[in-house]
């Protein structure tokens, strides 16, 4: 295969986007691949930064420079779509991707549904533990 035909990760292009519009600190990505910077005031949807498919996945990284915003501040925007249904996924590998398809969809759900049960057993780990060596019972939430 030559150069010129070489295939490149789906990021490649993202990391070029985002060099062109570092100095104006604006999202300049989108799934059309249009490369027109967000005009500045305009809200940044996360969901539109990203494309469908794991192997389309961009990292957090990329995510803040191209919404020009802190980690806190993307994760929070991705967590708020999430819960308006969009679906956001992610894995600790490759970074943030749309779904692609319904398997790529349950086996996100898959995951985070063993992770918040991983976190209630931890919980009710601790809430049968004791201060200072007397049991304190912590209610139980769930």
């Amino acid at each position: 295969m030559s150069d010129s035909t070489k295939m490149t990760h789906p990021t490649a292009a993202t990391v070029e986007r985002i060099e062109a519009g570092a100095e104006t600190r604006q999202a300049t990505t989108s799934p059309t691949n249009d490369t027109t910077p967000t005009p500045p005031g305009q809200a940044v949807k996360i969901a539109d930064l990203l494309g469908h498919g794991q192997s389309a996945a961009v990292p957090l990284r990329h995510l803040k420079e191209l919404a020009g915003l802190p980690g806190r501040e993307v994760r929070r925007m991705i967590q708020a779509e999430r819960l308006r249904g969009i679906p956001i996924l992610s894995d600790n590998i490759n970074g943030y991707y749309l779904a692609g398809d319904a398997q790529e969809r349950e086996k996100f759900i898959k995951s985070m549904r063993g992770r918040a049960a991983e976190i209630v057993k931890v919980a009710e780990a601790v809430g049968r533990g004791t201060i200072g060596g007397e049991q304190v019972r912590t209610p139980e939430i769930f």
